[in-house]
């Protein structure tokens, strides 16, 4: 309003006189505004109060305090750039048309991170002792016993705990009662996620090609992100027919060296298939890699049907084809044309599923227990090894419920049966999971020592410095009960103790507790990325 002449009543045909060696500093008078915008873009939400989000990577946040919690939240939320345009709103829709009538809601619930690092009455000594924190992150006790409090009093959920914190999922009833809590006792926290509805929505938008990140920074495009036959593209996450039919079509290009197997049938009726990879040589060591075992974690089976496709046009032959016309390959990637590799994409695709259409965060399969009416077995906590520890459960109703018995869900037993017939020339298990960006090893129920652990340990390094070097992605190695939860009943504990491999692993994909479990589809290339090198790494490690 500066510029008109505010209380002066003009005729019509009045002339203003005009400043013209003011004119040009009008302007000026607004240049604040681009600048209230960036400030506001950045604005986060920590302990209550309102920070400048100042640098973001995809581990590490850098704020500033700025202004009071009132005037933070009120700019926060006036920001236009924070809403998002009808166009994509309409993408979302269009997107989440498989949603049924069940479907349930997270709007208005938060994930957090309770941080270790800056608790009240923690000493400095347990903050730098590694064995000592890994030994207190086994189970859900952190190092002061208000924590344990504030995750039975307000936190639905346990999504994960690292070296930084505990992150858990609050119900939006909790969360006013949960600040409260915080402030009073003065514990550290950051709320990662304001609101978990808004980033389940974020995850069903398809990404634009030219905005990978891989395409942007080679500037060209990838050949195998388009699969001629098939709707996979890697720019959304695909259902489980897609991700079928993406099987059926590469069985059908590449009928030389791909086959499909059906291993198994899930409490559904879906059909279990691991994707074979082979040049058919009998003294090939084969690699065995799924993911996917919790129905939530959709960026695995991405990943991994990336590096499929990335795999299989590197090295596969089309049909059709003259020996000699396929790509050049590095010696990398010779390496892996000496591998018989077994994948199974999908190794929950009742609970995926059912994590698409109904329950975004439901993580266990979809089996039915008729004495307390609850459905879904945490396959992860299935296996025969271990099974039934401290960190799984023994109610139904729960996530970590391990089941009746072990090997109770056809899933597990399928993969069991399968692996138990490759045991004389089986010579890696990896599994894919998400999320917290570590490779670890066996064990995760106790801190004992493997008699292969110097090759894991070895062979979990080097991918780390690999894994940066491709684009200074932080990963974190070590075995998995230093790293993780306890996770008694896992895949890898019992493929090491029943299978004995060379190399067992699990890999577990990004992020480190941004966006958890709910990551955006423009990750999925560069995750993809991370799998094929890892599996390079083995493959060279088996030579």
């Amino acid at each position: 309003r500066s510029h008109r002449n505010i209380g002066k009543i003009q005729k019509p045909n009045d002339t203003i006189p005009k400043d013209t060696n003011n004119m040009h500093r009008l302007p000026w008078k607004w240049a604040w505004l681009p600048l209230l915008l960036l400030i506001t873009a950045k604005l986060e939400q920590v302990g209550g109060k309102t920070y400048l989000d100042w640098a973001r990577t995809d581990s590490q946040l850098t704020r500033l305090p700025f202004f009071g919690g009132g005037v933070g939240h009120l700019l926060r939320y006036l920001h236009p750039l924070s809403m998002s345009p009808p166009s994509e709103r309409g993408k979302i829709s269009e997107l989440r048309s498989e949603l049924d009538a069940n479907y349930v809601s997270y709007r208005g619930a938060q994930l957090w991170k309770l941080n270790f690092n800056a608790t009240r009455g923690s000493s400095m000594a347990e903050r730098e002792e590694d064995d000592e924190a890994a030994e207190k992150r086994q189970v859900l006790a952190s190092p002061d016993a208000q924590f344990n409090e504030v995750v039975a009093l307000f936190g639905s959920e346990v999504w994960n705990i690292n070296q930084d914190g505990i992150d858990i999922l609050i119900e939006q009833r909790n969360v006013a009662d949960a600040r409260k809590f915080m402030d009073k006792v003065g514990y550290s926290y950051n709320i990662m996620i304001d609101d978990i509805e808004s980033a389940i929505d974020e995850s069903y938008v398809e990404v634009p090609a030219v905005e990978h990140p891989l395409d942007s920074v080679r500037n060209n495009s990838l050949p195998w992100m388009e699969v001629p036959g098939s709707t996979m593209n890697w720019r959304r996450y695909h259902d489980q027919a897609d991700i079928k039919q993406f099987l059926q079509t590469l069985l059908e290009t590449y009928s030389e060296n791909v086959e499909l197997i059906q291993i198994g049938v899930t409490r559904n009726k879906r059909p279990l298939e691991v994707i074979r990879v082979s040049n058919g040589n009998p003294d090939n060591w084969a690699v065995f890699v799924d993911a996917g075992l919790q129905a939530r974690d959709w960026l695995s089976p991405a990943a991994l049907t990336y590096a499929i496709s990335k795999l299989t046009h590197l090295w596969g032959r089309p049909k059709g084809k003259d020996k000699g016309e396929g790509q050049r390959q590095s010696r990398a990637e010779k390496a892996m044309r000496r591998i018989d590799w077994y994948f199974l994409p999908l190794a929950n695709p009742d609970g995926y599923q059912y994590s698409r259409q109904t329950d975004r965060l439901w993580t266990k399969n979809r089996g039915y227990d008729s004495v307390s009416g609850c459905y879904g077995v945490n396959l992860d906590r299935n296996f025969d090894y271990g099974w039934d520890g401290t960190g799984s459960t023994s109610n139904p109703c729960k996530n970590l419920y391990r089941g009746a018995h072990s090997f109770s869900e056809p899933e597990s037993r399928a993969v069991c049966s399968f692996l138990s017939g490759m045991r004389e020339y089986l010579g890696a298990y990896v599994s894919l999971g998400g999320y917290g960006q570590a490779i670890t090893y066996p064990w995760g129920d106790a801190d004992y020592v493997t008699e292969n652990q110097r090759n894991l340990k070895q062979t979990a390094r080097r991918a780390v410095l690999a894994l940066r070097r491709l684009n200074q992605a932080e990963y974190s190695s070590g075995t998995s009960y230093r790293q993780k939860l306890a996770r008694p009943g896992n895949s890898a504990d019992w493929v090491q103790d029943r299978i004995g491999p060379q190399l067992v692993f699990n890999m577990f994909l990004k992020d480190q507790g941004r966006y958890g479990y709910l990551l955006p589809p423009h990750y999925i290339v560069e995750s993809g990325e991370e799998v094929f090198e890892f599996l390079r790494i083995i493959a060279q490690q088996l030579q």
